[in-house]
């Protein structure tokens, strides 16, 4: 794959950057030749460079409509992304403004809210993330009685997600991102057996990439979102920015289910 796309680079470099410069030059060379040669090989030349200038002027008119298609393709591309993170989150924000009408007092029913809706955050990741193969997204809530994150909601790879006691290097290791002061915001770990953080277990649950992101509001921790691959570098940047959107709106939620 990378190599097609190295050939590829190449050839829209020679097609479009190399190529123009080089006809060009051939169109001056072969005019200024045709003004000091003799009449039958001056003809010669100047319909070399005539033919080679109609060659420039189809690359140019063929580059300006490949350039405008290109903006059109990427201002729809825009526009397609936008629908479909709304098509995809749609239904959690609707449970959200269902779960602000819950009355306080109905507390069963607005956790039970909560992890329908934490389901259907890690339902849109999976499906905004078509390009990673074994995906998974899965959200952690703090809970008491041992001190503890659990997984409240999860999709994509059937992997069982595991249980972090506070208590474990790990869990220390995990608090201490998540409380971070000034926060840290959302990691992103590309391959993790170059670099992961102390007590990781990730081979052990099958994955090799992942991104973790604190789920806070007003300097409260509610938990954490966690998104993993099994192949290293299938995550990229723009993964990790769509799950600090999606940790933020989980955010909302679990702040009006605190007490």
């Amino acid at each position: 794959m990378a190599r097609r796309n190295r050939a590829a680079d190449v050839f829209r470099l020679i097609l479009w950057t190399i190529l123009p410069i080089l006809g060009a030059a051939a169109v001056s060379i072969l005019a200024g030749a045709a003004a000091v040669v003799e009449k039958a090989p001056a003809a010669v030349l100047r319909g070399w460079a005539l033919w080679i200038a109609i060659g420039l002027a189809i690359l140019v008119v063929a580059k300006a409509i490949r350039d405008y298609r290109w903006g059109r393709s990427l201002t729809q591309a825009r526009y397609d992304a936008v629908k479909e993170l709304q098509n995809r989150l749609g239904p959690a924000l609707d449970l959200m403004t269902e779960l602000a009408v819950i009355d306080p007092s109905e507390n069963a029913a607005r956790i039970a809210n909560l992890r329908v809706i934490a389901q259907q955050c890690c339902s849109a990741l999976v499906a905004m993330t078509p390009g990673v193969p074994n995906v998974r997204a899965v959200v952690f809530a703090l809970m008491s009685g041992p001190d503890r994150l659990e997984a409240i909601g999860r999709f994509g790879r059937n992997d069982v997600p595991r249980i972090f006691h506070l208590s474990t290097p790990v869990g220390t290791e995990i608090m201490a991102y998540l409380e971070a002061n000034p926060p840290i915001g959302a990691e992103l770990y590309p391959d993790v057996s170059k670099e992961a953080p102390e007590g990781y277990e990730g081979r052990r649950n099958k994955y090799g990439t992942f991104i973790r992101v604190p789920i806070w509001s007003n300097g409260v921790v509610f938990g954490m979102l966690v998104v993993d691959a099994e192949k290293p570098n299938s995550l990229v940047d723009g993964d990790k920015q769509l799950a600090e959107l999606v940790a933020s709106l989980l955010a909302t939620a679990f702040a009006t289910v605190a007490p």
